[in-house]
């Protein structure tokens, strides 16, 4: 028996088996307790067990399974580091793994862990196998020429990555950023809705919440369809590692990350193709990452996982027309529509149009060869879509029912502009473009040379016509895209950008930089005549466009535009001219520096001039919000809260609270119409919470109000707390989220009127009373007027503004505040016991003519009474002592005693995706006023279960899986049919004259001997 174990061990297979069974029970034993008994979060349990089993599977993978022996601490040290390297990445797939299986499709986290560790055990010998414990090879086998370009290949990576980052974050530093002072970087949508988002996103993550649904804000969303389009990135897991507090700092964090990694995949691409030759990549990739477009919209971070793929992505189509397969071309684009499908769909296009210009640049291209690569393209294409499809079929499905889902066709075509301005924003110091209210406006500067270079690529015979025609032919298309209407419309995935211009610009730097590297390799050879030109052209357009103000720049733009052409063109002159390679090293390091240190002020310059916002002014709200929930929060049912501002768009999520306002591209159309239809002021995806009625306020279950209004009433609800700088009012009478009306509420049309009438509808067809509110009078008002408003006793009052103006200040007995720009909605004006007066003055803009109708209406405060009694008559009960009843996100559970038959109407969106069962059993959903969510329901003693899945995930879950399997066949059957090798990249001296070359190599050699 001893013999027979022993002669098994003598199995590597048996072994790994054993040790890898003895690796997973350290793994799930010490996660049981880290989160189990010591009560820690999913995600760093997880880390923290898949540690210790890592530091133990390497030392028995080591010594007994692979039996590695290794020379010196040195090789001990690089096999130890590629172990951990290889079991890291399996530990990103088990930790994701885990937390998709439980956060999304409701797996218990133990189950969902030995589910994982399969996938993980198989991954982990594989890459053990092939890559750690395998023969090491002599470095003695390398040449010193192989030698050097891999050397240089991963420094031009490294230096790629680690430039643009520290120059990020010193801009960052400078500017006062966390933790070098009390800033913030995010800006516009990045602090309105991005990081909201992202804090909820933490807080699912640490509570192990459901990825599906969020009750957050717009009374509920597809929280799915939010994370595919702004935190699919897997770098935002590490949220779970801070705190709180903390998430505007960690995206600051992974800006800088992801903006190094777009210089670190650039640089690598162009080191790749140049074979290491020199240190000009980390020059270009430093141009793409700092580019005005990445330091303009650096607080879009969804977008850069899916950026920094392109070099990749361009990389992979070159293999396949060269003969190889599409593996790498697939991976990156797979990465990046997961990552970003928005960016993604502009990689797709993109792709096709250059698989075209490798198509006409390529040299022996056969007929079989063009169908085969072809074929290629597809299929890998194809897969790469259908891998991402578990976030883009729930994305595509939820898109569809917002208002981008209505976009229309631009028609006739038509340009935005009619002169070469656009091309003055590729000059020094333009102040990048954040927010825009023109389609036309551009962020396109990547470096001066860029100019010089992308001139004398026209002109560098050492590149083949027909590479130079589709490449400059490609630039032209990207660059009429940008002024072109019908071409804008198509690049922005077939919709109409708002606000932030051109997106798709870095696709056109891309290419920019492409065409100048390959031209800075060969301007040695050309002759001086050709430099000459290429540095005239864009001197003289700078000097017509400063002469003419084209562009309408600062003076300062056109000077330090034309003095670094005029350095960069007296550099590329002097290049030309030397003959020693100790020389040309030292005008490349000239050169590689001037370019570095200009992109370094460039990036300063932009970064300060995108501006800051206060840090802690946001987390004393949030603070100040946890401390009044923490004071006041009965642990009665489920209720809303929302907060009275503006400043902060989705201020509901980032503060903790479940409300109504929401800022999102995912916001369900829909939802807008119901806001604006019930007189809120509401907006292309995005909603606010001033204009709710009193009876509204019920009907939505909104039971607490924070303000920094403080007065003892407000809204009609009454101050219950304060903590500096919010004031809490509670409205007493919010009703459940779901109650019993009257069936003919299906009839109830949003479209009907104004807010009045929609609402006196409402209450017509739900509880068969009204009308409850009517018109008291109307005021013309005319720009500076100010009105005075009776209100009578016992009376509720509303103002409606039917026209927007530039400042409406509202003044009533119980608050005084003034609402800009977007205030054409309704106003609570108060209910008093007394005749009181309330005041509005009207501000128009400029250019605003005429008047504009404010409406006064008036409710009977005992009529409303009777209404809300009526509609609370039957509700959902959502809470019990032993916690069968509850509501969380994407998941509810109740019980309701209905007096008669009628509809359970839920103050939830209609969406889709949420199934509901009436004691057990599945019934029909329709959408009530084409907005909430209702279900028929029986007189008598019920229970009511929803569950919400969001539409697409299944099928693009199954289609996902099926996908991944034929990549991994294709590959498989690839390696069968052992596949001609891909050509070896010919570098960018291949079409340099022989003789030259040897010489010039030889010499390089030597010289980095020496050194």
């Amino acid at each position: 028996m001893t013999n027979w174990i022993k002669k098994l061990f003598q199995n590597q297979a048996i072994r790994y088996i054993f040790f890898g069974g003895c690796t997973t029970l350290v793994n799930l034993i010490s996660y049981a307790i880290f989160r189990h008994f010591l009560g820690i979060d999913i995600t760093i349990a997880n880390f923290l067990s898949i540690s210790l089993s890592i530091l133990f599977a390497y030392v028995v993978n080591k010594i007994f399974v692979f039996e590695s022996r290794t020379r010196g601490i040195r090789e001990l040290l690089v096999e130890a580091g590629q172990f951990i390297g290889m079991r890291l990445s399996t530990m990103f797939i088990e930790i994701f793994g885990v937390v998709i299986l439980c956060c999304v499709f409701g797996v218990p986290d133990m189950i969902g862990k030995l589910l994982i560790q399969v996938v993980v055990l198989v991954l982990n010998y594989v890459f053990s196998k092939c890559f750690v414990f395998k023969d090491k090879t002599p470095k003695e086998f390398l040449s010193p020429e192989e030698l050097l370009e891999k050397k240089r290949i991963r420094r031009c990576a490294a230096f790629g990555f680690v430039i643009p980052a520290v120059v990020v974050a010193v801009s960052f530093a400078v500017n006062l950023v966390y933790p070098f002072g009390d800033h913030g970087v995010l800006i516009i949508d990045s602090l309105h809705q991005y990081l909201p988002f992202f804090t909820e996103f933490h807080e699912k993550l640490v509570n192990n919440e459901s990825f599906l649904y969020s009750m957050g804000g717009g009374l509920g969303i597809n929280f799915w369809a939010t994370i595919a389009y702004y935190l699919a990135s897997p770098m935002n897991f590490l949220l779970v590692l801070f705190p709180k507090r903390n998430m505007m700092d960690v995206m600051a964090l992974f800006i800088v990350l992801k903006l190094g990694l777009c210089g670190c995949t650039f640089s690598w691409y162009l080191a790749y193709k140049e074979k290491g030759k020199s240190y000009f990549p980390v020059l270009f990739g430093t141009m793409y990452a700092l580019s005005s477009f990445m330091i303009g919209y650096y607080f879009n971070l969804m977008w850069f996982d899916s950026i920094a793929m392109l070099p990749l992505v361009m990389l992979g189509i070159e293999r396949i027309v060269k003969g190889g397969n599409g593996k790498m071309f697939c991976v990156s684009l797979f990465y990046a529509l997961y990552c970003n499908y928005y960016i993604g769909f502009m990689l797709c296009l993109f792709s096709c149009l250059y698989l075209l210009v490798q198509w006409i640049s390529a040299k022996g291209l056969t007929v079989k060869k063009f169908f085969t690569s072809a074929l290629t393209f597809g299929w890998y294409a194809l897969l790469s879509g259908g891998m991402a499809a578990i976030m883009l079929v729930p994305a595509f499905l939820g898109l569809g029912v917002t208002e981008s889902a209505e976009n229309k066709f631009p028609w006739p075509p038509k340009l935005y502009l009619h002169d070469a301005s656009q091309l003055t924003s590729q000059f020094a110091f333009v102040e990048p473009i954040n927010i825009a209210d023109h389609q036309y406006e551009l962020n396109a500067f990547c470096g001066i040379l860029t100019l010089v270079l992308a001139v004398l690529f026209l002109l560098d015979k050492y590149v083949n016509l027909r590479e130079r025609i589709a490449k400059t032919a490609l630039c032209v298309l990207l660059f009429m895209s940008f002024d072109t209407n019908i071409l804008n419309f198509i690049w922005h995935g077939f919709h109409t950008q708002n606000g932030l211009p051109n997106r798709f610009a870095f696709l056109y730097i891309a290419m920019l930089l492409v065409m100048a590297h390959q031209a800075l390799w060969h301007v040695r050879y050309l002759s001086g005549t050709r430099v000459l030109i290429a540095a005239a052209v864009p001197l003289a357009f700078t000097g017509y466009s400063w002469w003419t103000g084209l562009g309408d720049r600062e003076f300062y733009v056109y000077l330090a535009t034309e003095l670094l052409l005029t350095v960069y063109g007296v550099l590329l002159l002097l290049y030309g001219l030397v003959k020693k390679a100790r020389e040309e090293k030292l005008f490349k390091r000239v050169l590689v520096f001037i370019g570095v240190a200009e992109m370094t002020a460039t990036a300063v310059y932009g970064v300060s001039m995108n501006g800051t916002v206060s840090r802690q002014t946001y987390l004393d709200d949030q603070i100040a919000y946890e401390k009044l929930m923490a004071r006041n929060e009965d642990g009665s049912s489920f209720y809303r809260s929302d907060i009275d501002s503006t400043r902060m768009r989705n201020a509901d999520m980032f503060m903790g609270g479940d409300g109504v306002m929401l800022f999102s591209s995912t916001m369900p159309a829909s939802t807008v119409d119901l806001c604006k239809a019930l007189g809120m002021e509401a907006r292309t995806n995005k909603s606010g919470y001033v204009g709710l009625t009193k009876l509204f306020n019920d009907i939505l279950g909104v039971r607490y109000v924070e303000s920094k209004t403080i007065t003892d009433r407000l809204y009609q609800m009454e101050q219950v707390d304060y903590e500096e700088p919010l004031a809490l009012y509670r409205n007493d009478n919010a009703l459940s989220i779901g109650f019993m009306v009257d069936s003919d509420i299906k009839d109830w049309d949003i479209d009907s009127g104004n807010a009045a009438d929609v609402q006196n509808e409402f209450v017509a067809l739900a509880v068969n009373e009204g009308p409850l509110f009517t018109l008291n009078q109307s005021i013309e008002m005319t720009d500076g007027g100010s009105y005075d408003i009776v209100i009578p006793a016992g009376m509720q009052a509303y103002l409606e503004v039917t026209r927007k103006t530039e400042k409406i200040t509202v003044s009533t007995p119980d608050y005084t505040k003034s609402y800009d720009k977007y205030n054409d909605h309704l106003y609570d004006l108060g209910c008093f016991d007394e005749d009181e007066i309330a005041t509005v003055t009207c501000e128009f803009s400029e250019n605003q003519e005429g008047s504009v109708t404010a409406n006064v209406y008036i409710c009977s405060d005992e009529e409303y009474q009777m209404v809300h009694d009526k509609l609370a008559s039957s509700q959902l009960v959502t809470d019990s002592e032993d916690g069968s009843y509850y509501v969380k996100d994407g998941k509810i559970r109740g019980t309701i005693d209905a007096d008669q038959d009628g509809t359970l109407l839920f103050s939830l969106p209609y969406d889709t995706g949420w199934k509901v069962k009436v004691d057990g059993k599945t019934v029909e959903t329709y959408a009530v006023g084409r907005s909430l969510l209702g279900i028929d329901l029986t007189e008598g003693s019920h229970e009511i279960a929803l569950d919400y899945t969001a539409p697409g995930l299944w099928e693009g879950t199954i289609l996902s899986i099926l996908c991944l399997a034929l990549f991994f066949l294709t590959l498989i059957l690839e390696n069968q049919r052992r596949l001609i090798p891909i050509p070896a990249e010919e570098g960018m001296e291949a079409a340099i004259p022989v003789r030259k070359r040897e010489e010039e190599e030889t010499e390089e050699l030597l010289s980095e001997e020496e050194s």
